[in-house]
């Protein structure tokens, strides 16, 4: 029995999990990217106040996506976001339509936020870790949510098939995520500091069933980075760069020597509270 159930699950691995990756890399294939817009609505995400200035990552996420779309599509790729307006959607809907479209490629964007001052700020780029415990019971507790729209629900009506399936696309993913994540820190190196690639559980990033990254595009405590965002010229110039990260692993360019810190080897703050479904 155990015996069979492996075979059919590497049989669908094979022929569900393979042919989507080789494709994403297939220059004359169409490419699809989805850009996620963090938070969104009710969820504001990070807050910045000072004086009378009130400003949400919901609204900057959302500004440098329509950037980054409109960079993208100028490059010949086609684009969805997740949303082009200030609403409430659910982390399973975000991955669900990427899934739902067979998107070559997900980048969530996000901003970071300190309890503490800082100037300097930065960006860095996060990939999932799955590897783990954590992961997997996660992974069991959205198992309804994350495999809507997924590969992973097979029709085999077996929910241990479809938690392994998922299991084994989120690994096929890995390297490819890692490629896309240190070509964007790499094009940024030098104009913005650079905080790195990082592994870290996100909820996002678990139902995506193709090469995914969130990227921290900076600090909403830091003047630095909210000016970056909210003036255009820089915003732009930040959409090129991860556009050109995009461009570099479309056209399967030489890798860029990148060092992944894993979540045991830094501090993460207490993530503020979120609805639930969230990140």
């Amino acid at each position: 029995m155990v015996r069979n159930l492996i075979f059919t699950v590497f049989l669908l691995f094979f022929s569900v999990v393979s042919a989507p990756i080789s494709d994403a890399r297939d220059p004359s294939k169409k490419f699809l990217v989805v850009i996620d817009p963090g938070h969104g609505g009710s969820d504001t995400g990070a807050v910045y106040e000072g004086g009378k200035t009130r400003l949400t990552e919901k609204h900057f996420t959302l500004l440098l996506a329509r950037d980054l779309a409109r960079e993208l599509i100028i490059r010949g790729h086609n684009v969805i976001l997740t949303r082009n307006d200030d609403r409430d959607l659910l982390l399973s809907d975000r991955t669900a339509l990427a899934n739902k479209v067979k998107a070559d490629i997900f980048i969530s964007i996000h901003l970071n936020s300190s309890e503490e001052a800082i100037k300097t700020g930065g960006m860095e780029t996060f990939i999932l870790n799955h590897a783990t415990d954590e992961t997997s019971r996660r992974l069991a507790d959205l198992e309804n949510a994350v495999l809507k729209d997924s590969q992973a629900n097979s029709d085999t009506g077996s929910s241990n098939v479809s938690l392994i399936m998922k299991d084994l696309i989120l690994d096929a993913n890995l390297e490819p995520s890692k490629d896309l994540a240190c070509s964007v820190q790499s094009r940024i190196r030098g104009k913005i500091n650079d905080r790195g690639v990082k592994q870290a559980l996100f909820y996002v990033l678990l139902g995506a069933d193709m090469p995914s990254i969130l990227i921290e595009s900076g600090f909403m405590n830091s003047k630095e980075d909210r000016d970056r965002i909210l003036y255009t010229r820089s915003r732009l110039a930040m959409a090129a760069d991860i556009a050109g990260a995009v461009d570099d692993f479309r056209q399967n360019k030489a890798r860029v020597p990148c060092m992944v810190q894993s979540e045991k080897h830094f501090q993460r703050k207490a993530e503020l509270p979120r609805p639930k479904n969230r990140i």
